[in-house]
């Protein structure tokens, strides 16, 4: 009888350390087979963004939008529609620009406004109507390789990329055509093509 209890323990001993190895292996196996995947969304979402840029202690430019989603790689994304506005040195509104949605790229410091934009100059009374429109605050430029359509009181202008400077009261394009208000030019269709005018 007490042989057979002994057995009886060895027998139960054994298949505890059995079931302990395979229940130890088999977390293990879990802890490879499982994959952490790494949150890419938003880290932060602001309401009523206003955002003004300064030069000299004056404000320069204005940047609004309903709401900014911030990532971690310090991106933001606007998933409503942007307003940019342009001030001279009298802090006078004299451009402005408008997008259905925007981004802002960190690592180049751009900004990327899209979706039926339209950049007005009133000074010159002169519009650009695309569908992206790249902002850089630094090089103070704005461009697109995009179609866009160029109106001023004189002329309509279509072509597929164009730069400007941020103000846009002096911009160049790359593949034009239209009616031009000049009085001779001496470039292909191909051609950019300079506006620059006083």
């Amino acid at each position: 009888m007490r042989q057979n209890l002994h057995t009886y323990i060895k027998k139960l001993s054994f298949v505890g350390i059995i079931t302990s190895v395979f229940f130890f292996f088999s977390c293990e196996e879990k802890k490879k087979t499982e994959v952490y995947q790494r949150y890419n969304g938003p880290l932060m979402a602001t309401e009523n963004l206003n955002v003004m840029y300064s030069d000299s202690g004056r404000t320069t430019v204005r940047l609004t939008t309903a709401r900014q989603l911030k990532f971690q790689n310090e991106d933001e994304v606007y998933p409503k529609a942007v307003y940019v506005t342009f001030f001279d040195k009298n802090g006078v509104e004299y451009s402005s620009l408008r997008g259905d949605s925007g981004r802002y790229v960190k690592s180049e410091g751009l900004y990327k406004v899209m979706g039926n934009v339209f950049f007005f100059n009133r000074l010159k009374q002169q519009s650009l109507s695309t569908d992206l429109l790249n902002w850089s605050p630094i090089r103070k430029k704005v461009y697109t390789d995009l179609k866009f359509t160029i109106k001023t009181p004189l002329e309509e202008l279509h072509g597929v990329g164009m730069d400007a400077d941020q103000d846009f009261t002096h911009y160049t394009m790359r593949k034009a055509k239209g009616s031009f208000a000049v009085d001779s030019l001496n470039a292909k269709n191909d051609a950019a093509v300079d506006t620059t005018s006083n």
